[in-house]
Parts: structure tokens; sequence; C-alpha cells
């Protein structure tokens, strides 16, 4: 409809020339009707022939990344039709988060008789996420600035970026619960057939596990305790509620993220079986395995994850602890140690499930409550480590700093 406005607005102007030169005659006159006609026609071509056939490629340096790393983008432009284009504007299309990590996504050509340009530009320390780089949009036009033609190139190219690994060589940590067996390299499993002891019930306990002749006994439910066979099976609980990082900055949230991967890339290395609960906006638990596929799994969803949950956090880690094989080591990392933690860990030690605490605290202090809360977990034998920055990480888990003095 525009187009068709356009060139009504044409025949008009070249109607009302003509006439004008019919009725006053002269140089002047006709000048103007012969000047209308050549920039008439010059619009018009250029209208219809301006980027035809023009076609576009974009180039990614990999649609797979890590945090912090740099994705370089070219756009390749050709023109295969002969029209002189004076100008031509190429802009790339990009999610509004990575528009702040670049503003050369659109950039102004002047190919005249060049029949193939090229956009190129890059977007410096990426944040973690999946991003879409949506539509090519190439817009061109006359000399004059009359005349607009725009092309799109429809297009979706998924970049999906992955948490940071920082690279940890050791992690001090022992399942002080393996009996004095040898970590082997299959799955924990208990000797139903040799039950070693009783001991009081705990919740999650399972049926088959209560020992009803010295429950009768002594009136109270009893707990069968086998000989454990333990392997270094590992469950990270990634804290995502919403509540938990309210006041603090993203930064807090993509540490504890970075913690959780590289600790993770870590055990799968060492060929530890690993898993994730995380409990958002979706209740995600991936179980323990060893696989490297269930490795990616992980990786995968750690991508995407927010802090965007509104389930309490101990009561995640008390639902899907009930599924895990007693001697299992559960690996918290969450910003907020309270009491209601340091009783949750008790209850855990109680019950044979090691648990080593990984405390994101970011660039504050630790406050005199968290230093009792912390000796309180020395003196249950829970390693604590305080994560304050990603570069630091590798130190950290060389070995917990002793807190029992501070309490």
């Amino acid at each position: 409809m525009r187009r068709f406005g356009s060139i009504l607005l044409w025949l008009i102007l070249l109607f009302a020339t003509f006439a004008y030169g019919k009725f006053q005659g002269g140089f002047a006159a006709w000048f103007m009707f012969y000047a209308a006609f050549l920039i008439a026609a010059y619009e018009l071509a250029t209208a219809r022939f301006a980027l035809r056939n023009a076609t576009s490629e974009r180039k990614l340096s990999s649609l797979k990344i890590n945090a912090g790393q740099t994705l370089d983008v070219d756009i390749i432009v050709e023109i295969e039709g002969k029209w002189p284009l004076p100008w031509m504007v190429v802009e790339d299309t990009l999610p509004t988060r990575l528009l702040l990590q670049s503003g050369s996504n659109r950039e102004l050509h002047f190919p005249g008789y060049n029949r193939k340009l090229r956009l190129s530009y890059s977007l410096p320390n990426m944040p973690r996420g999946k991003y879409i780089l949506g539509d090519t949009r190439l817009v061109t036009g006359d000399i004059f600035g009359l005349t607009k033609k725009e092309l799109i190139h429809r297009r979706m190219d998924e970049v999906t970026v992955y948490p940071k690994i920082i690279p940890i060589p050791y992690w001090h940590t022992i399942n002080k619960f393996n009996l004095g067996h040898t970590n082997a390299q299959n799955r924990m499993a208990e000797d139903s057939s040799n039950v070693i002891g009783v001991r009081d019930y705990a919740q999650g306990d399972r049926l088959s596990r209560i020992h009803w002749r010295a429950s009768a006994r002594t009136g109270t439910l009893k707990t069968k305790e086998f000989e454990l066979h333990v392997t270094n099976d590992m469950m990270f609980f990634l804290n995502r509620s919403e509540d938990a990082y309210r006041g603090g900055s993203n930064q807090l949230f993509e540490l504890a993220v970075t913690t959780a991967a590289s600790l993770i890339k870590h055990a799968s290395s060492k060929k530890y079986s690993v898993g994730l609960t995380s409990y958002g906006r979706e209740r995600v638990t991936i179980a323990q395995s060893r696989n490297f596929e269930q490795y990616l799994r992980i990786i995968e969803h750690l991508a995407i994850v927010q802090a965007d949950g509104s389930d309490e956090y101990n009561e995640a880690v008390l639902r899907e602890v009930n599924y895990l094989q007693r001697g299992s080591t559960i690996v918290l990392v969450t910003p907020v140690l309270d009491q209601p933690l340091v009783q949750l860990i008790g209850f855990l030690e109680y019950r044979k499930i090691k648990t080593e605490l990984f405390y994101i605290v970011g660039g504050r202090q630790l406050s005199e409550l968290d230093l009792v809360h912390m000796g309180k977990l020395e003196m249950l034998g829970v390693h604590t480590y305080v994560v304050r920055d990603e570069n630091e990480l590798e130190d950290v888990v060389r070995g917990p700093i002793s807190y029992a003095s501070n309490s």
C-alpha cells in the first residue's frame, strides 16, 4: 500500500510538471518536467531492483561456550543485482540482554557497486544462559533519502552459554562413613545379610529397615544398621530459593552456580557418581550416575537455572534425601546458613549421610552468628567451605578452615 501511494505521488508530480511545461512553455518549465521524470525513474528503479536476490549468512565462532568467554559473529551479505546502492544498513537482531554486551550489531555501509559486505562484531564476557540470535535486517534506499527498502532474512541461531568452570585439581573430601572400606567404582550398596546394630528410628527410614523385635523390646521404633560398602556418590543441592538471594546481587547466584558446576565437573572427571537437585520454579532432580551423558544433562540444566524458587531449601533437601542410598555424600551450595540448616545437617549426620557445605557469601563479611553456626558444624564433623569469589574456589576446596574456636 505504501509503495502504491509512492507511485501515485510520482505520477501526480509528473502530470503536474508536464501540464506546467505545456501551459508555461520555455526551458525552465520543461527542465522541471525532465528532472522530475529522471528522479522518478531512479526512485522506481531503486524500489524495484535494490536488494534484489540479496542473501546473507551468519557465522558464529561457537554455539556452545562458557560464561565469561567471547562470542564472535560474522554476517556476510551478497548482492546479486547490478543496481548501485548508495548506502546500506546491516543489522543483526540480538536479545535485549546481549545488547548490553555490544553496541556494534548494526553498521552503515556505502557499497556502491560492491557486491559483498561484511558485518563483524564480538560479544565479550557472555553471561550464562540460552540465547536466540534472530533475524538479519538489511535496509537501503536512494541517494536522496526519498525511498527506503527493507529486507529481513529470517533465522534463529541458539547459543548456549554454560556456567564458568573453575579448574579444581584437588578437593579435600573423604566420606568418614566408609567404615574403613576402600572407595569402590561401583554404586554403594548395603549388605542386608550383615546387620551390625540398631539405632533409633529417623524420619525417612524405610519400613523394611525397622527392627521389629528390638522395637517391641524397647517400646520405641528401632532401625537396622547394615554394613555399608561406600563409594564417593555425591548429590548436589543448589539453593535456588528467591528469598535466599533477595537483597543481594545476581552475582551471588552466579557464584553459587559456578561453584556447583566446578565441583560437579571435578567429581565427574574423577568418575564419581554425581547427581543434582535443583528446586526452582520447576523441581528438577537428576539422579546420581557416573555416565558422561549425565554430566551433560546437569551442565545443560545449570546453563538456564535462575533463583526463582518458592520452596524452602531445607524442605527440598529433606524430601530428596529419602531417595539416596545411605553413605552418599550430600553437597549443599547455599548463601544461607542458619540454625534450621545446622539442625538439618545434624539430622543427616545422624542418619550417616555425609554433608559438605559450600557457604556462598560473596563480598560480605562473616557475622558472629555465622562463626557460631560454623563452629557447631565443625563439631559435627561437617566441612564448611566459605566461597567469596570464583577465583578463590581452587584454594577454598583444598581444605576447610577451623571455626570451632569461634563458637
